[in-house]
Parts: structure tokens; C-alpha cells; sequence
């Protein structure tokens, strides 16, 4: 199995992060048919041959951590770039949203 993690920093408050993580989630479940739910901070998601963890439980930060399945490994390039640009979108707000 292959791993994508990600931490990246924004300026947002733990409330406006978990909004626009929430919002992202709608987009992936409407466009890869990704199932989710939230467990405290952590947003957990599945689909067929991925899942992971979206962590806003620290201020200032985002945490992803994605497990790719056998069919997905190949694509992990293009997954992980795929992953930072919809952070990008998702926290336009921010100032400071490079990652780390």
C-alpha cells in the first residue's frame, strides 16, 4: 500500500477549517463517490482503493493521510498533486497556505 501525507499550514480558525474541509469532502464524495464522516476533528474517508484521515484538531494546520490500494499506486504523483491543489482552493482564504 502507498501513503501520501500532508500537513499544511492556513490561517484559518479550527471552525472555518473544518468548513472548508467539509466542503471539499462534498466535492470528492460528488466526484469519485467517496463516503466520510467525521469522528471529533478527524474527517475519515473511503472509497474503492483509498482512504484516510483529515485532521483540523490543530490550529493552523491541516493534516491528510491517505492510503492508496494496489490499483491506485501508480497514480500516487498525481493523487498527491491533485490533494494540494484542492487545499489550495479550499483555503484561498488563507494567507499562508504552503505546505509542509
Amino acid at each position: 500500500m502507498a501513503n501520501i501525507h500532508i500537513k499544511r499550514k492556513h490561517n484559518l480558525n479550527r471552525a472555518d477549517a473544518r468548513i472548508k474541509v467539509e466542503e471539499l469532502a462534498k466535492t470528492l464524495q460528488g466526484q469519485l463517490g467517496a463516503d466520510y464522516h467525521w469522528d471529533g476533528d478527524c474527517l475519515c474517508f473511503k472509497r474503492t482503493g483509498a482512504s484516510g484521515v483529515i485532521d483540523v484538531s490543530r490550529e493552523g494546520m491541516v493534516e491528510v493521510d491517505v492510503k492508496l490500494g494496489l490499483v491506485l499506486r501508480p497514480m500516487k504523483g498525481r493523487i498527491e498533486s491533485s490533494i494540494h491543489e484542492g487545499f489550495d482552493a479550499a483555503l484561498a482564504e488563507s494567507k499562508d497556505s504552503t505546505p509542509t
